[in-house]
Parts: structure tokens; sequence; C-alpha cells
């Protein structure tokens, strides 16, 4: 019996230390996985395309000379940094940026090289002393527009009733295309679209020929009738062709006779889209519904437009007794309509200027100048107009002063929409598929238009404020940050003043950047005037 109790302990004591045996390699095993785990912690290798964010120190971060810097594109900017200690560091930044570090100890330097067609960037420099403490810091990089007048891209500037076949000749192209204009509508028969089609493509213009009379005669006959299919058959393929114009100023009753033909149209070009000018205002039987925003809302909706023109002009007299609160005033509601409705369908908007006298012997509209163009068209720009539409290149009925008259001629309206036209494309880049988030009046704001707030300002900007009325739009264009202030008088100077809370650009009329630093900047601004702050 004692051998048996014998064997049996010698058993247990064999098994407990068995089991002690596969603890102590369990706990090995755990605490080598413990240390492995702390060395990965330790180097903070990222997985692609994550970015690591190090434990911070507050006794050991990066000096700079300061955390903005501004630089050409295509060219490059060298940022001096300094440390507590001395440590490696490392620098990651954007795409098709590049950057070199040159460190010296506890010093260095950090080269960022901008490509030739740059959006803004951000560059993080990462540090990392013996000791393994880690710190980091962003740099913001502020590049000026990548565009000189060799390569800047013209922004869509088109004539409105174009050349009579008497006047079409190849010269008068040309002389057009020398004042920036880069489109023109061609109302004529068939037998002469081609030829003026082929002046257009010659001097680098875009056509927007006139088809009303084949569309209409569609809408009556149907199928029955391909003088349409003819037409547009003949103009697709055609280098200069734009668009196609079926109808000006309908109202909402015509929708279902315009969309017939639209339709059609479009069955035999997808590619090119159908232009309908829409009626500026007007009572509702000329609108067809009751209020403006309706009616715009009508034919987005409805007739399911690739984009809408809008058609007003405010250069009245503000004595004017069909316009109590103004026209201008009137223009921006009107405006304000257009652009929300557009951004709600996610369509462009195109708007027009006036380029000539419109009923002179009513004296309703205001003769054309550079101020009163600089008002209209920068507005436009302003609330995102895509095209800018002149009415009119040719005189027409009751017009005068057009830039070229009826006989032939060119006027004076010519220089005067030159010497503008000339001067909107040195920015029009900004505007060319820029989107518009929203836009506010300093002073008082028109109806239905929304007051500026210092709460709308981006962080650059600590305060922004106008001697005279004018509105403040906010935009976007490829990752660029602009804020544009137009004045609303062009009869009167206004002055812009700023408190600028880090580094921006403003770039005025001549499409020169001036690099402001923190602090305040003042701004002088002539009659319609506009300036563009550049904010990232």
């Amino acid at each position: 019996m004692k051998r048996i109790n014998c064997i049996l302990l010698i058993a247990a004591l064999l098994f407990a230390a068995s089991c002690q045996k596969q603890e102590k390699a369990e706990l090995e095993r755990l605490q080598q996985e413990a240390d492995r785990l702390q060395q990965l912690i330790g180097s903070t290798v990222a997985p692609e395309g994550e970015s690591v964010v190090p434990q911070e120190d507050a006794a050991f971060a990066f000096s700079f000379d300061k955390t903005r810097y501004a630089v050409d594109a295509g060219g490059s900017v060298t940022v001096g940094y300094s440390l507590p200690v001395e440590s490696t560091v490392q620098a990651e930044c954007n795409g098709a940026w590049s950057v070199d570090v040159n460190a010296q100890g506890a010093t260095g330097r950090i080269t960022i090289s901008a490509p030739e067609a740059a959006s803004p960037c951000d560059v993080v420099v990462t540090a990392t002393d013996a000791a393994g403490h880690r710190t980091s810091a962003t740099l913001n990089v502020m590049v000026r527009d990548p565009y000189t007048d060799a390569v800047r891209p013209d922004f869509m500037a088109m004539g409105y009733y174009g050349f009579k076949p008497h006047v079409a000749t190849l010269e008068n192209f040309q002389k057009l295309a020398d004042a920036g204009i880069r489109a023109i509508t061609i109302e004529t028969d068939e037998s002469d679209y081609m030829r003026q089609m082929d002046f257009a493509a010659q001097v680098g213009m875009k056509a927007v020929p006139v088809v009303w009379y084949y569309a209409e005669r569609y809408a009556q006959y149907g199928d029955e009738y391909t003088g349409l299919d003819e037409v547009i058959n003949l103009l697709k393929d055609h280098p200069a062709t734009m668009a196609y114009h079926i109808y000006d100023e309908p109202s909402t009753a015509l929708i279902p006779y315009l969309k017939k033909q639209k339709d059609k149209i479009e069955s035999l070009d997808p590619v090119h889209p159908v232009y309908i000018n829409l009626n500026p205002d007007g009572s509702p039987s000329a609108l067809g519904v009751d209020y403006y925003h309706d009616y715009i809302e009508a034919f987005a909706r409805d007739c399911e437009m690739k984009f809408i023109s809008f058609d007003m002009y405010p250069m009245r007299p503000e004595t004017d007794p069909q316009y109590p609160d103004g026209i201008v005033g009137y223009w921006y509601q009107c405006m304000e309509a257009v652009s929300s409705i557009t951004k709600k369908y996610g369509i462009p908007f195109w708007a027009f200027a006036a380029s000539c006298w419109i009923d002179k012997e009513q004296n309703l509209f205001a003769k054309p100048s550079v101020e009163n163009l600089r008002l209209q068209v920068y507005t436009d720009l302003a609330y995102g107009a895509q095209v800018v539409e002149y009415f009119t290149i040719m005189q027409y009925g009751g017009t005068d002063f057009a830039p070229i008259m009826a006989d032939g001629t060119w006027s004076g309206a010519y220089d005067i929409l030159k010497e503008f036209n000339l001067e909107m494309q040195k920015r029009g880049y900004i505007f060319n598929g820029c989107k518009m988030d929203r836009v506010r009046y300093t002073g008082v704001p028109p109806f239905f238009c929304q007051a500026f707030s210092e709460a709308d300002l981006p962080p650059q900007i600590g305060a922004l404020s106008t001697a005279g009325n004018a509105l403040v739009s906010f935009l976007e264009n490829a990752g660029n940050q602009y804020v544009a202030v137009c004045s609303r008088s062009h009869r009167d100077k206004n002055t812009l003043d700023l408190v600028l809370n880090d580094m921006v650009y403003v770039i005025d009329r001549d499409g020169q950047f001036i690099e402001c630093p923190a602090g305040p900047a003042t701004f002088a601004m002539d009659e319609g005037d506009m300036l563009v702050i550049k904010v990232k």
C-alpha cells in the first residue's frame, strides 16, 4: 500500500512540473509578443496611404521663420528650421510636389518645389531625437496661379447677335477675336452657315448657330420634316460648333414645344447642348408663372436644360418707375434665383452684359462704358457664370452704339468692349470652371440676398469691410480658394479694408499678384471694380 502511495505522489509531482513548464513557455511567448509590439509602436511605420500622427512633446518642437510660404508655380522655396537637440527630420508633401531635407544637427533647410500647375500644398515635417522624442508640424505653401500671358486659358466670352452676311468677313471675325471674344452666334440661312463657321474656326472661335427655323418646323410637322436632321448633321462635326440656339425669351407655356425640339436635336448630336435664352423678368403672362424663381426652375426641371441663360441688364436710371427699389437691386435678386436653381440641379449658367446702347430713344439703358461693363461682368463672374454673353455685337433693332454698326463700320463701343474684355481675361482662369459657394453683401443687402458677416470669412482673413456697398463671393477652383469683392456701383469708387491673420495674395485687375503678410491692408477700388483674394 505504501509503495502504491509513493508511486502516486511521484506521478503528481511530475504532472505539476510539466504544467509549470508549459505555463513558463506561454509566459515567455507572451513576453516576446509584447516586446515585438512595443518595437512596432516605437518605429511607427504607417501602412501605405496613411499618415502617422507622432506623439508630441511640448519641450521638443520645431521653430520656423513662419508657417506659411509663397512659391511661384514651377519654382521652389527654402524653409529654415531649428530644434532643441540634434534630430532626424523627414518631410512629406502632396502628389506632384517634391521636398528635400538638408539637416545639420539641430538646424536645417527644407526645399519645397512646386509643379507647373499646382494646387495648394501642405508639407508635414516630422523630427525624432536620439531619446525617441518625436514632434511634427504642418507648413502651408501658397502657390501663385501658374499662368502667364502666353499660356493663360481664356474665359468663354460670347458675342450675341453676330455678323449679318454682308459684314461676315474673315477680317471682321479676326477683329472680334482680337478683343478676346471666344464665341459668336451665327444667325443666317443654311447656305451661309458653313462659311461663317469656317471663319470662326480659322480665328480660334466657337460658334452657336441659330436653328430656330428648322426646330420650329420639326415641332410643327414631326419626323415627316427632315430639315432639322439635315442641318444638325451638317453642323455637329464642325470644329467651331459650341451649341444650338432654338429660342429667345419663351414663357413656360412653351416648354413642351421646346423640349420636343431639344430632345430631337440631342438625339442627333448628344455632344453639343441646346441653347434657350430665358426671359429676364416680367409679368406672369410673359413668364407663364407668378415668380421668377419658379420660371427658372421650370426650365431646369421640366425642359431638362443643360445650362440656363440669364438675360437681364442693370444699366437703367435709378429713378426708373418700373423698379422703385432700384433696377440693380432687382438684378441681384434675379441673379440669386438663377444661381440657387442651377446649383440645385447641378448645371452651369450663362449671363448677359450690355455691350451696346439699348433703347437709346427711351434712354432706359446707359451707354456702354468700361465701368458699367465691369459692374455687369464681374458680378456675373462672382455668382459663378461660366459664359459671359455680350448683347449685342452688331447693331440690332432699336439698339445704338454697338461694336459694329448696321452699315458695317466699327464704333467706339468696340474699343470699350476690347479694353474691358481683355482686362477680364487676365483673371478669367479663376472663374473658368469655378464653383461658387455663397455671395454676401456689405451695406444694406437687396431683398432675398444675405448680409455679409465676419463669420463668413476663411481663417486667413480676420476682418473685411468696404467704404461703399459691395458683394463678397466665396469661390473654389481646383483646390484653390478665393474671395472676390465686387463694387455695387459703376459710378462711385470704393475702398476695401482687410485685417489678415496670415499671408494671402491679392490679385488685381491687371492680373498681378500682391503678396500680403498678416496685418492690416487697404486697397482702392475703381467704379464697378473687383478685387480677388487668394486664401488657399
